[in-house]
């Protein structure tokens, strides 16, 4: 299923141990047209950091709850 990229931005992300953080950007690989990391925001706004993961660790998309489940937890 193909989606837009602008659409992910916001979603959050579900890991196995809970939640991770949301969508805040993405690397774009234009030589093969394909994501090649999104950018997440993780935690609060005094400790926020920006990490980057990898669309293979992507297990599911849920468009009305607007979240995105993740094969990873919080420390990786």
């Amino acid at each position: 299923m193909l989606i837009k990229a602008k659409t992910l931005n916001g979603y959050k992300l579900n890991g196995s141990d809970g939640d991770i953080g949301k969508i805040k950007d993405f690397y774009f690989d234009d030589r093969h047209w394909a994501i090649r990391y999104l950018i997440a925001e993780t935690g609060n706004w005094l400790t926020e950091k920006q990490v980057l993961i990898s669309p293979w660790a992507f297990g599911g998309i849920d468009k009305k709850k607007k979240h995105i489940n993740v094969n990873l937890t919080k420390n990786r």
